[in-house]
This record gives structure tokens, C-alpha cells and sequence, in this order.
């Protein structure tokens, strides 16, 4: 059965059983790692990249490039929260998760070839869409799975996997950069990234008969 999104954590964790919760967190972390893992990737070589590989691009270009992520971002943020809560069921959630990720590790592979400073721009831009359109949507999906008589213990779970994903990730985004190049990082990253973009439709499944229900009730209005 749907979960509906404005009710409490209690009753929304109530209406799936314990394994398939389970299994939707678990999946859930699992992306996330993915995504974040893969984002925290490419970082580690980011700036070498582009003062290497771009043409008279210099630090102060990275700088611009990251603002223009993170305001993007601001202002992308509450009409794409706006857009998740005028359709209902969890299933354009489901989606947008995946579509995210994949076309964020696309941006980041793309972006191993470029040559000029406009296009690491282009890129941040479109990357800055893509990091709020994954975090709307993973979180909307994360917490209204979780059963608040364990609220505190799986959010603890969560970031003790994420942590230790992201620290890992970190390493062997140094190890090839230095061993294989700074390009070499950002290909690696985008894939990884688009291989976490499978992960949430292991779920849509728990989703699927909610959203038909709510077209069939529609239809009979």
C-alpha cells in the first residue's frame, strides 16, 4: 500500500511490513553511498583537474564553478520540492532518484573531456539541478520508510555506512588520481554514479500498486 508523505513517520512506516522497510532503507543507503560516494570521488581531484586539463583556467575558475553548483542549486530547491508534492505516491520520487544519478555520472563523464572553462560551467550548472533533485527526492523516500520507534538507531546506521563510504571512496579517488590521472577520477566517478542511478527502481516495486490505485480512484471521480 502507498505510503502517503504528509502523514506522521509512525503511520507511514506502519502501512509496509518490517523487511520490505528494511529493504528500502538498506537499498536507500545503498544509492546514496553511491552517489555521494562517487560525487566525494571525483572531488578529492576536481581542482587539479581543471587547472591541468582546461585551458587558462585557473583556481579562481573552480571557485565560480562550485558557487555556480551551489546557487543553482538554492533556487532550484523549493519549485523541485514544490513539484514532488503536487503529484502523489512515492513513485515520481522512485524516478527522479534514478534519473539524478544517472544523468549527474553522465555530466561528470562529459565533463572529463572538456577543454574550456564555459563547459566546466555548463556542467556545474546542470550538476547543481541534479545534487537537489537527489536529495529532495532520497529524502522524501528515506524517511518516510523509517519506523520512528527506531528512528534514532536507523539514522545511526545510515551514517555510520555513509561515513565510512565516503571515506573509503575518498582514498581510492586519490589512489587514481595519482596513479591513472585527474581525468581518469572524473570518468571512474561518473560511472560509479551512473551505476548507482540502478538502485532505486530495486524499489519501485513497494510503489507501483499505491500510484495505480491513485490513478484508479481518479479515473472513478
Amino acid at each position: 500500500m502507498e505510503i502517503d508523505r504528509h502523514q506522521k513517520h509512525k503511520s507511514q512506516a506502519g502501512m509496509k511490513s518490517l523487511p520490505a522497510r528494511t529493504y528500502i532503507i538498506r537499498t536507500l543507503t545503498a544509492n546514496d553511498v553511491a552517489f555521494w560516494g562517487a560525487d566525494a570521488f571525483v572531488s578529492v581531484a576536481l581542482a587539479l583537474f581543471v587547472v591541468s586539463f582546461i585551458e587558462g583556467a585557473t583556481i579562481l575558475n573552480v571557485g565560480v564553478a562550485l558557487m555556480i553548483h551551489r546557487v543553482v542549486g538554492a533556487f532550484a530547491a523549493i519549485p523541485i520540492g514544490r513539484w514532488f508534492d503536487k503529484h502523489k505516491g512515492h513513485l515520481d520520487e522512485v524516478w527522479g532518484l534514478s534519473i539524478a544519478c544517472m544523468l549527474g555520472g553522465f555530466t561528470y563523464v562529459l565533463l572529463s573531456f572538456s577543454t574550456a572553462v564555459w563547459q566546466l560551467y555548463v556542467a556545474m550548472f546542470f550538476l547543481g539541478i541534479f545534487a537537489v533533485v537527489n536529495l529532495a527526492s532520497w529524502r522524501i523516500l528515506f524517511y518516510s520508510n523509517v519506523d520512528s520507534d527506531q528512528f534514532g538507531q536507523t539514522v545511526g546506521i545510515y551514517q555510520t555506512m555513509y561515513s565510512f563510504g565516503i571515506g573509503l571512496f575518498l582514498v581510492i579517488g586519490g589512489f587514481t588520481g595519482e596513479r591513472f590521472g585527474y581525468d581518469t577520477v572524473l570518468l571512474v566517478g561518473g560511472l560509479l554514479m551512473v551505476f548507482g542511478s540502478t538502485l532505486p527502481l530495486l524499489i519501485r516495486g513497494y510503489f507501483d500498486e499505491g500510484n495505480k490505485s491513485h490513478r484508479r480512484s481518479k479515473r472513478l471521480k
